[in-house]
């Protein structure tokens, strides 16, 4: 989900010819996403603990680890 709204914001970003509103999106994305993305790991690693720890150890966050 988070990857298809990336690629969203950069496409915009690229593709408007107002720059201030191309990379506004970009900028605003980029830190509501940090800052969701750092809680919600929180939550779930209180929620599951160390089953969750070992499943990041297997999962990107963004894109798929292919190599382990």
């Amino acid at each position: 989900m988070y990857l298809s709204i990336w690629l969203l914001v950069i496409a915009q970003a690229m593709i408007l010819p107002n720059w201030v509103a191309g990379f506004g999106g970009l900028l605003s994305f980029g830190i509501l996403y940090f800052e969701r993305v750092a809680g919600e790991e929180r939550m779930m690693r209180e929620e599951f603990g160390p089953e969750y720890e070992q499943y990041m150890q297997t999962t990107g966050r963004l894109f798929p680890k292919l190599l382990r």
